[in-house]
């Protein structure tokens, strides 16, 4: 199905969803793994600590954020694919980023479970017949549904891959 196939725009997160293309949602997800392309690995690879301002995250610690949020919205996703009607709590980044350590982690390392954790995505959303993706659920108190679940989730992807080309790569000119 493609977004605009999406029975209802969550609030919150239309500012990921409308970074995507209206395309078939596993294309999207595909496509955007595909994002993490060679050149911009390296360029954050060459970024290594660098921030834009105190208290930013490290390419590092991005990178470990976007895996633990592809991991708990990919989660959510499956619970309302499951008709599972129970309400799910939410989360804090910071705090999760804070306890990562991502910093302290390989970058390649993490790279790479960045695309495992994304084919595994795939391969879940590949499984949800068209009736799954219609199915919704409420998490961090916001209704919200699988199809729009699978969306967020390449454009949330993509909002860091932007802050990354306009606030971190213009450093390594510097």
């Amino acid at each position: 199905m493609k977004k605009k196939d999406i029975p209802f725009m969550p609030e919150f997160y239309d500012r990921y969803i409308n970074l995507c293309e209206d395309k078939d949602v596993v294309d999207v997800l595909s496509e955007t793994l595909v994002n993490i392309n060679m050149d911009n690995v390296e360029k954050m690879r060459e970024l290594g600590t660098r921030v834009y301002a105190t208290g930013k995250w490290t390419m590092h610690d991005i990178i470990q954020h976007i895996i633990d949020t592809e991991r708990i919205l990919a989660y959510r996703a499956l619970r309302f694919a499951r008709e599972d009607k129970t309400e799910i709590e939410g989360f804090e980044e910071n705090a999760y980023a804070v306890t990562a350590l991502g910093y302290q982690r390989d970058f390649d390392e993490l790279v790479a479970e960045f695309q495992a954790v994304r084919m595994g995505t795939i391969a879940m959303f590949k499984s949800f017949t068209d009736e799954m993706l219609l199915q919704e659920g409420v998490a961090s108190g916001i209704k919200n549904n699988v199809l729009a679940i699978g969306f967020t989730i390449a454009g949330h992807q993509l909002h860091h891959g932007n802050v990354i080309k306009e606030r971190y790569f213009p450093l390594l000119d510097q």
